[in-house]
Parts: C-alpha cells; structure tokens; sequence
C-alpha cells in the first residue's frame, strides 16, 4: 500500500460501513459477533492514515471514534438500534487500528 493510497482507502472504508451500519437488518446480530464485526471494521478505518503518518494519531483517533458515534446516533433512524457497547467496540477498534499501523511502520523501517 503505497504512501499516496491511505485516503482513498480511507474513504471506501468508510463509504462501506456507512452502508453496512445503516443498512435496516431484519434479525439482530448473534450477541458478541456485532461486537468483533465493529471492532475489526474500525480497526481497519484506523489503519491506512496511521499506518502512513501523514496525519497525527490524535485526529485520526478523534475522527474515527466521532464517525462512530455519529453512525450509532443516526442508527434508529435506519430502524437499527444504538448501543453504547457498539460504540465502545468502535473505539477499541480505532486504537487497535492506530496501534497495527504504529507496527508496521515500525517494521517497514528496519
């Protein structure tokens, strides 16, 4: 993934989820699986930005934890539910995001 790709990326990422976390479901997620979907979605949001450096991790981790507690506001509106443990998955993702992006560029540098 060259340097130039992370926002492009970026934005399909979350162009996605925000078709896949507003999309109406006609039967609930099993209990917990919602939880590790929201957790490796985020974490993959985070990624491409952390990952180059080109912006710093305090707007990245802002940005990305914002977007998904904008997305679990406007849930009902799409005949979802909002839940703050969504939200919480979310952020752990974001960091978790943050934190393989660090690594890699930790990494690629040896």
């Amino acid at each position: 993934m060259r340097k130039y790709l992370d926002i492009p990326l970026t934005i399909a990422v979350t162009l996605a989820l925000t078709v896949a976390m507003l999309w109406p479901m006609d039967q609930p997620a099993a209990e917990g699986s919602d939880k590790l979907v929201h957790l490796v979605a985020f974490a993959a949001l985070a990624f491409p930005v952390a990952r180059t450096g080109r912006f710093g991790l305090l707007p990245v981790f802002i940005g990305a934890s914002a977007f998904g507690g904008v997305i679990e506001l406007i849930q009902p509106s799409f005949n979802r539910s909002a839940d703050i443990n969504d939200w919480i998955a979310d952020i752990v993702g974001v960091v978790l995001g943050i934190g393989c992006g660090l690594l890699y560029r930790r990494i690629r540098r040896r």
